[in-house]
């Protein structure tokens, strides 16, 4: 049987991380390994992960806070199956996701990575997360449309990407990332990779106010800055008017959110 790897990073994530945990524990496909990064927790983070008692769980724990960029690369270094997946502490999946997506990879060859639809956990109230199509293939330019407009098809925790479509980048996760490290890596893959996708809501995104996302606003509008120049600079992209004026609206965000802090702003990252 084809051996998948999730990984998971935490960072006193004990609120929701028996949920995650369950949902992973619970899966219908059983030959699976999660690389847990415990990330210089302070809570009970590492007693909730002790107390599962599955020798597929391998624990790690890193003696300083590193940003997710370092995090997920030291858990992908860790990864010993085929197959890459990833799931954050507050998030869920169907019991079916890893089952599904392996048919899928059996079935289409020529896939490198697979997504799927997701649900919206808000209030421990499922909302469905609209789609008005899905793409496969190569499809380089739909993926950096559908982050520019907020509603990326290859949500993290949705992703099953074969281990050595990763390995045959330079780097998997660029360590001076934290928030941004997933959309940095989709676009390096969408380079060479071919997607596909099941067309099935295998997950939950869980939203609180506790999401880095959320709490890290500046941090974020920073890297989206730095990935985007990198973009720009793509012959696909290079005077592509979308990706110009969504360049240029992180810039105008990032000067607003400064001024709202009485801080100086500076266009350089």
């Amino acid at each position: 049987m084809t051996k998948v790897s999730i990984i998971m990073t935490c960072h006193n994530g004990e609120t929701y991380l028996r949920e995650a945990i369950k949902s992973i524990r619970l899966q219908t496909y059983k030959k699976w390994e999660l690389i847990f990064l415990d990330n210089n927790s302070s809570d009970r983070s590492k007693k909730i992960i002790k107390s599962c008692k599955d020798k597929r769980i391998i624990y790690f724990k890193s003696k300083i806070t590193l940003n997710l960029g370092q995090a997920r690369q030291f858990a992908f270094n860790k990864c010993s199956g085929d197959f890459i997946c990833f799931l954050d502490v507050d998030d869920l999946w169907n019991r079916n996701k890893l089952k599904l997506q392996l048919k899928k990879f059996k079935l289409n060859k020529k896939a490198d990575i697979l997504y799927s639809k997701y649900f919206i956990l808000k209030n421990k109230k499922l909302f469905k997360r609209n789609y008005e199509f899905l793409v496969k293939n190569k499809c380089k330019k739909e993926i950096i449309y559908s982050y520019i407009d907020g509603k990326p098809y290859t949500a993290w925790l949705t992703l099953m990407i074969k281990k050595k479509a990763i390995k045959s980048l330079k780097y998997a996760f660029d360590k001076k990332l934290h928030i941004s490290t997933d959309f940095d890596l989709i676009y390096r893959l969408s380079k060479s990779c071919n997607f596909d996708y099941v067309n099935r809501y295998l997950a939950s995104y869980r939203v609180h106010k506790k999401n880095e996302s959320i709490k890290n606003k500046i941090t974020e509008i920073n890297e989206l800055n730095y990935i985007f120049k990198k973009i720009i600079k793509d012959p696909l992209f290079k005077k592509n008017s979308k990706v110009i004026k969504f360049n240029d609206k992180l810039s105008l965000k990032k000067f607003l959110f400064y001024k709202m802090e009485n801080k100086s702003f500076s266009i350089k990252n």
